[in-house]
């Protein structure tokens, strides 16, 4: 199952470098580009925070076999101090280092940051592609180790003990 969780990256971790080097062209330039059909010529592509804290997930699935919320909450915190110009959100820079800290407070870090309803980027849906590789034969168990991760840093649930 690991090495599947650490294939299932490849995608989303291509789409991720393909992305980012649309992300800064103004809206006018990346439509005459596609209409040309021409590709943005940076090299290499970067891959950004989404990527980044995918193979969280995949480290966190390798030494304990599950999402264990207040170890990913800190390992969340010091892959962003490791390195912090993936593209982190605003909402991140200022949650991510707070968690390397004390990362047992995730739950109350993120409500007061996004006021209880969650954060408004998609970074769950991002990273939940090693989720659904690691336990492809427990549909049940991928969507709870999923909705763990996703609460991390987005609360839009209740912690569960």
């Amino acid at each position: 199952m690991g090495v599947a969780a650490l294939d299932s990256l490849r995608g989303p971790a291509l789409g991720d470098g393909f992305g980012e080097r649309w992300f800064h062209r103004s809206n006018r330039e990346a439509i005459e580009m596609i209409k040309a059909r021409q590709l943005p010529s940076e090299v290499p592509w970067y891959w950004t925070d989404d990527t980044a804290m995918a193979l969280t997930v995949v480290r966190m699935l390798r030494l304990h076999g599950e999402i264990r919320q207040d170890v990913l909450a800190e390992m969340f915190g010091a892959a962003y101090q490791a390195d912090p110009f993936r593209g982190y959100g605003y909402g991140m820079t200022v949650l991510l280092p707070r968690l390397a800290e004390d990362p047992g407070t995730w739950d109350m870090q993120a409500r007061s940051l996004f006021d209880g309803q969650g954060s408004l980027g998609n970074g769950a849906a991002m990273r939940v592609a090693p989720l659904g590789a690691w336990f492809c034969q427990d549909l049940g168990a991928a969507s709870e180790q999923a909705r763990l991760s996703a609460e991390v840093d987005d609360c839009r649930g209740t912690r569960r003990r």
